[in-house]
């Protein structure tokens, strides 16, 4: 399996096979730590070709610091690489809901996607501090 898409968003879903995506983004900007983040979307489009059709394969997402020391989410899922016609790849949409993340400092981030715990492909997420703003 290859990595077409990676995001992070907040909000996404699949309809009719294609993936919707609403406010992308990579950074977080706080006043304080630890930072909650009430909810986003982890979104990636992986591709299939045909020796693939058919098996059974594990993917997971996973959110850490910069140092891989803090592990904030693992969420593993098993699938089944489905068939495309016509000698086209098959596309296989991910879409992960992750509420109430806690980010214990500010600094860099870490997704990663893992096919049967073979890394596919990273993104990062900054969390900024900012000044807190005037009244």
């Amino acid at each position: 399996m290859d990595l077409r898409m990676i995001l992070v968003a907040d909000y996404a879903n699949v309809a009719e096979g294609k993936p919707n995506v609403m406010g992308i983004f990579g950074i977080i900007n706080a006043e304080a730590c630890p930072v909650r983040q009430p909810e986003m979307y982890f979104i990636a489009t992986l591709t299939a070709g045909a020796a693939e059709f058919g098996r059974k394969a594990t993917i997971r997402v996973k959110l850490m610091d910069s140092g891989a020391k803090v592990t904030l989410v693992d969420f593993p899922q098993q699938i089944v690489i489905p068939t495309a016609q016509g000698g086209r790849r098959a596309e296989v949409n991910v879409i992960v809901r992750l509420r109430d993340i806690v980010f214990p400092d500010f600094g860099a981030y870490q997704f990663s996607i893992l096919v049967d715990n073979d890394e596919k492909g990273t993104l990062p997420l900054e969390v900024n501090k900012i000044e807190p703003q005037q009244s």
